[in-house]
């Protein structure tokens, strides 16, 4: 019989080296829960399981052993928390595969293999240090071919272990880390400084700085301002109202309300910005417009200004430029790779016209720099023509347009074309004069892309006749025409899944057995009301805790929808003869065109938008 002092004493390889306790492995015939607590508590019962057991299943009577427990606790302490990360890495694993469909049986097969692997050379090798060092590398390797594979279909901002991906972190932890040791109370606190114009267009510190620094609400201006880049806002709207100024950020395409400023401090804020894009503080009734930048963190970042007058006062509003962003590739915009296939044979001709056509902020210029993208800069003479810049590239010449310096989308074509270029980009075609020199210079050997509001790519044909443009003019110069617009994307940490009823499966035109989930967007109040439907018994709502990633809103940045139309013979005859657009799009329907619509479907099917988002854009 074994002496009941020993029954829960655990052997060990030798008690004078100070090795780790040779016990038997015990892992979790689960490998991943979305809740980690479940691996915690099947441990925990391994455990008093297996001190339970007689010693004779552990180690032979004869082992030689001293009294008292023989272990190292700042070796079982690593082993414990490494097996807790490897808990909580399968979690993340498993929820990011899917988020981008990857095979989550293989790879959540391949990290149980590296962990049971690891954890099976720290009790075998006798040196414990080298071999969780090698427990660790049968866990990290896995864990990085999964980034490298995951970063390839993820877009430019959601990849993994870049530099951009270090810098939010940093940007991250460090804004939090100053809000709540209460750091940033000044304004040299903030990582945000604004410089003004020169007379050249370069970016400097004059006297208009130095004087909007001592104003009144200069400090709640850099805050504004560090509150609307860090949301992600496209434009900055303060509005005034008979007793406060309303501030609203645009934020993926939908404005939301932002804390007021009061009158007084609003209108300071107002005069600061005027002063820094040298225009007339006194003059409050008449639209002005101008521009600034600011430096964040080693990046510029362009400020667009535009004021208008109104019943109870200036209205002011700012587009954000971040002219140091990375440019997304075709690969990124949201395109089919069917689609992405006829752009690149498109864009890949010696000349013609391609137009791309959408509403303000639908994602037109990034689209045409993204075709940029896939030419050769230096092999081709490449000249764009906008207003304004929105991206530097190197090796093309860029050129921006100034009415007040004369400077305009017509006369600045005219001398381009001297230039000899292979590729000329106009930022937006608004009149007759820029829409004929563009047409001319896609007839005479150039290849030209372009802009033009439109709400669809049949339509855009029409805009460019209604222009002034001659019908035989355009059909010998047009060759594609790509519609889009942007969606939201749902949220992947608080989107919910649902059974999509026979309406919307009629709508999305799809069958109820080649779809069973759809997702939709979180809501903050519909979720607490089924909550609270379903915790009946209790007196108190329940508080749903917003999601820290979207803010509540459901979704996080956007994706493209597209409609290309390819101008073939048939519809190149119909617009030179008879620009009727009904029978343009039947036509047009014929050879294959998919609306926006219908290619905005695919995406509620995979999960990246919801179907309520689908039609508010493409309506």
């Amino acid at each position: 019989m074994i002496p009941p002092e020993r029954r829960f004493r655990l052997s060990v390889r030798a008690a004078e080296k100070g090795t780790l306790l040779r016990e038997r492995p015990t892992l979790p015939t689960m490998y991943r829960d979305r809740h980690s607590h479940r691996f915690l508590g099947f441990g925990a019962t391994a455990l008093i399981v297996a001190a339970a057991l007689p010693d004779a299943l552990w180690a032979a009577p004869s082992f030689p052993r001293g009294p008292g427990f023989y272990f190292d606790p700042v070796k079982v302490i690593a082993v414990i928390i490494c097996f807790l990360g490897w808990v909580k890495l399968g979690a993340w694993l498993d929820d990011d595969a899917r988020a981008y469909n990857l095979d989550i049986v293989f790879w959540n097969g391949l990290l149980l293999a590296g962990g049971a692997a690891g954890f099976l050379v720290i009790w075998l090798l006798g040196a414990f240090w080298f071999g969780l060092f090698l427990a660790l590398l049968a866990v990290g390797g896995p864990t990085g071919w999964y980034i490298s594979v995951r970063n390839r279909k993820a877009p430019v901002e959601e990849r993994l272990f870049t530099r951009e991906h270090f810098l939010r972190l940093y940007k991250k932890y460090n804004t939090r880390a100053s809000k709540t040791t209460g750091a940033v109370e000044g304004s040299e606190e903030l990582p945000i400084r604004f410089l003004s114009r020169s007379t050249s267009g370069e970016p400097e510190e004059n006297v208009r700085v130095a004087r909007v620094q001592q104003s009144k609400g200069y400090q709640a201006a850099l805050e504004m301002v560090w509150n609307a880049l860090q949301r992600r806002a496209t434009d900055i709207h303060l509005e005034p109202t008979s007793s406060e100024m309303a501030v609203r950020f645009r934020i993926d395409g939908i404005m939301s309300n932002i804390k007021p400023f009061n009158r007084s401090t609003g209108d300071a804020v107002v005069n600061i910005f005027k002063v820094l894009c040298n225009l007339d503080i006194t003059e409050k009734r008449k639209p002005q417009d101008g521009s600034f930048t600011a430096e964040v963190e080693e990046r510029m970042i362009e400020f667009r200004v535009a004021t208008a007058g109104s019943v109870v006062g200036e209205k002011l509003v700012m587009r954000l430029l971040d002219s140091s962003a990375q440019l997304a590739d075709l690969e990124h915009v949201g395109m089919t790779e069917e689609m992405r296939t006829s752009v690149r044979d498109l864009i890949s001709r010696p000349h013609g016209l391609i137009l791309v056509c959408g509403p303000t902020g639908s994602g037109k210029s990034t689209t045409l720099y993204a075709c940029l993208h896939e030419i050769d800069r230096f092999q081709q003479n490449i000249i764009t023509v906008e207003n304004p810049v929105e991206y530097r590239l190197d090796g093309i010449t860029q050129i921006e347009v100034n009415v007040k310096q004369g400077k305009t989308f017509a006369g600045e074509l005219r001398s381009i074309l001297r230039q000899d270029p292979d590729v000329i980009l106009i930022g937006e075609i608004r009149d007759k004069e820029t829409a004929e020199i563009a047409c001319q210079a896609a007839q005479t050997g150039h290849l030209v892309f372009s802009t033009v509001h439109a709400n669809d790519s049949v339509t855009a044909v029409a805009r460019m006749i209604d222009l002034g443009v001659p019908p035989f003019m355009l059909s010998s110069a047009l060759v594609a025409v790509l519609a889009q617009r942007l969606v939201r994307r749902l949220c992947k940490k608080c989107r919910k899944r649902i059974r999509p009823g026979a309406e919307t499966l009629k709508k999305l035109k799809v069958d109820a057995d080649a779809v069973r989930y759809l997702y939709r967007a979180f809501d903050p109040v519909e979720d607490a009301k089924k909550m609270d439907e379903e915790n009946e018994d209790e007196d108190e709502p329940v508080e749903v805790e917003l999601c820290e990633i979207c803010g509540g809103t459901g979704y996080h940045k956007r994706i493209g929808i597209f409609e290309l139309l390819i101008v073939n013979d048939k519809i190149r005859e119909l617009v030179r003869e008879n620009p009727n657009i009904n029978e343009i799009r039947k036509v047009a329907t014929a050879n294959g065109l998919h609306t926006l619509f219908e290619d905005g479907t695919r995406l509620v099917i995979d999960g990246e938008t919801s179907i309520q988002e689908l039609l508010r854009v493409s309506k």
